[in-house]
């Protein structure tokens, strides 16, 4: 059964109408500048961002044209489109808790971005960008189905972390082809789909020697250990043991070449650089 199949019948939101704009402009920074400052509410939430200790820039940038000039045109794309993708989902009905879901969501991306940073992998910008939309079909398909919530939280409760098994079970789809297919009408990098679709997958995604693209492999393991550092299993799940993770913890970890000690020292180090763990 392909994603179509599964997710038939569930809206998914457009892109934006600004996203197709700003790419008509080509590579002129101050067009595009323009066109993301004709909106002040995109603009100050840009601002707002960019300004943040997540991107632990050594100056304050105090308009959209030195963001665009400082950060490049897809870093800026990629967080209004996480920017605008909260607002097109919170203007729906849904049956999940859509601040509790947005707050897990920045701090997973947060915490993605210092691990990153920590171990000096160079894709702390996709981290990011992977935090903010790992989840993002959590909320489309809370908008058609009512009990959700307890979909979810009966998904972290299964001991041997099929997290999407369970919610395949019960309503036939899951947030992660959700989430992918959204990502793919949103026009995000192939790698970030990608590792949407994966997230739930770890173990097969880690062991397939067809997989020619490490930093997929990668990506995704960092991702794991932001939600462990965040206890997003909490969060969103009600859980406090992390079944999930005590399933895939060694793979992650072997990959990565840390030890259960270097995960310790690298929470510690995340909390020192970020203040403590959002």
């Amino acid at each position: 059964m392909d994603n179509e199949d599964i997710l038939k019948g569930i809206y998914i939101p457009p892109q934006p109408k600004i996203i197709d704009e700003i790419r008509m402009v080509g590579a002129d920074l101050d067009a595009i500048a323009e066109k993301i400052s004709a909106d002040p509410g995109v603009s100050a939430a840009v601002l707002k961002t960019v300004n943040s200790p997540y991107f632990a820039l050594n100056q304050r940038i105090a308009s959209i044209n030195h963001a665009v000039v400082m950060l490049g045109i897809e870093r800026v794309l990629n967080l209004i489109k996480a920017m605008l993708l909260k607002q097109s989902l919170t203007t729906n009905e849904s049956s999940i808790n859509m601040d509790t879901f947005w707050e897990s969501s920045s701090a997973t991306a947060i915490v993605s971005s210092a691990v990153c940073r920590q171990l000096n992998l160079g894709m702390a910008d996709e981290a990011y960008t992977l935090g903010l939309f790992h989840n993002s079909g959590m909320p489309i398909i809370a908008q058609k189905e009512a009990n959700y919530m307890k979909i979810v939280e009966a998904s972290y409760a299964r001991e041997d972390g099929g997290i999407t098994r369970e919610e395949f079970k019960n309503i036939g789809m899951h947030h992660a082809a959700a989430g992918y297919r959204l990502t793919r009408v949103w026009k995000l990098p192939r790698l970030i789909s990608d590792a949407v679709k994966n997230h739930h997958s770890v173990e097969r995604l880690l062991d397939d020697t067809s997989v020619e693209n490490p930093q997929l492999k990668t990506l995704v393991s960092i991702l794991k250990i932001a939600e462990h550092m965040v206890k997003l299993s909490q969060r969103l799940g009600g859980q406090t043991k992390e079944y999930e993770w005590d399933n895939i913890k060694a793979a992650v970890l072997g990959f990565l070449g840390l030890s259960e000690f270097d995960l310790e020292d690298l929470e510690d180090a995340v909390t020192y650089m970020l203040g403590s763990i959002p």
